[in-house]
């Protein structure tokens, strides 16, 4: 309750305002394909109309910080309903318990429709932005995008011409393999491409703070881990991750215009070994050329390619799976050599309008993913919200199951009391000797209870018995002894061969061989009990 106050007051300035939509706008993605109605009937649901976001918020936080656990079901309930938010405030919030969440075991449980509700209702309060560093940490969120949401939010910034933004989100596809929709590829050769063409020097420059010198501590460590670099999570250069992304969009080239793109993907990669290879696919194909323009930027960056040691140690293979590429050295003179000779003397140099093909090569995509992906996108929606409903129904099963044994739990125990009212008498002496069992408050010499039978032989038989030769023990268990000898009495093994166990005649002849077998498994060698036990019992 200690967060009510800030529901109460709520201030105009952190109020979210939603977009408003022109209708003029030209919207890459029709409305049927971004299926509104349908994302509006999963919102209607009971169990979202039930819910409360504000009272969900506080709940959900003192679980976690009390319980510190909270199931996956309510944590889909919060990104499904975050629509209804009115401030900024609740949006930090909901991060703070999105990123609680994820160091808990429910974690596991992250579905895709997490990642899908937030990207729509981040869309609707007009929040888009504050999605990218979610996405960026994974390790702090766990946010994955599905096909269907990384084309709603590449659609939403491509409109808005937020051609940085749509890149960032295209290289966080590229970075965990996820770009096989031809519609995803579409929005994100557009994005990354006039990404590039409006990119300065400043946007690509390294955001790392370099350390002084003054700042820097050396500690004595055991070992030094050899310097590994991946070549693709471990990139942090900004233009080789644009141009991978670029690679990675534009791969299974089939005209001109994608394979164009693709050099230039991986002449930003700093990948030339593989530029002489798709030079090589363009010459054996008499159906594809290459554009011009990139011709002009591969020369600029092979007459500015400078030697680096550091780049040329992170470039040598490290792992077994990764294949062995040409050097920058040896592919700049095979380029400059070979390949553009051939390209020229075979007039595949041409002139292409690459920045008119990645608008009208999305166009055509998404009129043909709105006619087959509609259904699909609705299909999906509907597959997540009968999942929401399925756990909802099956929490509430284990629910009344658990409160079901815990009421049968309580019956058994109120039965047990009236069992002993009624039948106080003919156990009395039960209960009598139960009671006496019980240690006294005030221990002295005249309250000291008398010990069984049982047991002071059994305390006789650790005192002589014949394989632990160990005497000066007490034979009063209940008396004030040293706490040497308390705790080794009570740290004693228990004796399996007690004087209930022997139930044969004493005077039965045991052969050789099974006392033999008796000795190896741990059993008395002569066959008969104890000197003591044969007397007494």
């Amino acid at each position: 309750m200690f967060r009510l106050a800030q529901y109460v007051l709520r201030g105009s300035h952190h109020a979210i305002k939603k977009p408003f939509l022109n209708s003029n706008v030209r919207m890459y993605l029709s409305d049927a394909y971004q299926a509104f109605d349908k994302w509006d009937e999963s919102l209607s649901s009971e169990i979202l109309q039930k819910t409360n976001i504000s009272e969900l918020l506080i709940d959900v936080e003192d679980k976690l910080i009390r319980k510190k656990y909270v199931s996956s079901l309510d944590i889909e309930i919060l990104a499904a309903k975050l629509t209804h938010v009115e401030t900024t405030e609740d949006l930090k919030l909901a991060e703070t318990i999105l990123e609680k969440f994820r160091r808990t075991p429910g974690a596991l449980e992250f579905q895709p429709s997490l990642a899908y509700s937030l990207v729509r209702n981040y869309l609707d309060l007009g929040q888009k932005e504050r999605l990218l560093p979610i996405l960026h940490d994974k390790v702090k969120y766990g946010i994955f995008l599905d096909r269907f949401s990384a084309n709603l939010l590449l659609n939403a910034f491509l409109l808005e011409k937020k051609y940085k933004e749509a890149a960032q989100v295209c290289t966080d596809l590229m970075l965990q393999d996820e770009g096989d929709d031809q519609l995803t590829r579409a929005l994100g050769l557009n994005a990354c491409y006039n990404y590039y063409l409006i990119a300065t020097d400043e946007d690509f420059k390294s955001t790392e703070i370099e350390e002084e010198d003054e700042d820097i501590v050396k500690v004595k460590v055991n070992f030094v881990r050899n310097h590994t670099n991946d070549d693709h999570l471990d990139l942090t250069d900004k233009r080789k991750l644009l141009g991978k992304t670029i690679a990675y969009l534009s791969r299974d080239a089939n005209n001109s215009s994608i394979i164009s793109l693709q050099i230039l993907g991986n002449i930003l990669y700093k990948k030339f070994g593989r530029v002489c290879d798709l030079f090589q696919i363009i010459l054996n194909n008499d159906q594809l050329q290459v554009d011009e323009t990139i011709i002009k930027i591969l020369e600029k960056e092979l007459d500015e390619y400078v030697y680096n040691p550091i780049e040329a140690k992170e470039r040598l293979p490290q792992s077994p799976y990764r294949r062995l590429e040409l050097i920058p050295e040896a592919a700049r003179d095979i380029i400059k050599e070979k390949l553009l000779p051939q390209l020229r003397q075979k007039n595949k140099i041409i002139s292409l309008n690459l920045k008119e093909f990645v608008e009208k090569n999305l166009i055509e995509i998404a009129t043909f993913a709105d006619k087959y992906d509609t259904k699909k996108h609705e299909q999906q929606i509907s597959i997540w919200t009968c999942e929401r409903q399925e756990q909802l129904d099956d929490q509430i099963r284990r629910f009344i199951i658990e409160q079901k044994k815990l009421n049968l739990i309580e019956r058994l125990r109120l039965l047990e009391e009236r069992d002993e009212l009624l039948n106080f008498f003919e156990n009395e002496s039960k209960i009598i000797m139960h009671s006496q069992d019980k240690a006294f408050a005030d221990e002295s010499f005249e309250n000291i209870r008398t010990q069984g039978e049982h047991e002071y032989f059994e305390l006789a038989r650790q005192h002589y018995h014949w394989d632990r030769m160990e005497p000066r023990r007490s034979l009063h268990l209940d008396k004030k002894l040293r706490d040497e000898e308390m705790n080794d009495i009570r740290n004693w093994p228990p004796y399996k061969y007690l004087a209930e166990n022997w139930k044969y005649d004493l005077a039965d002849y045991v052969p050789l061989n099974e006392k033999t077998k008796r000795r190896k498994d741990n059993l008395p060698p002569s066959g008969k009990p104890p000197y003591y036990k044969q007397h007494f019992f």
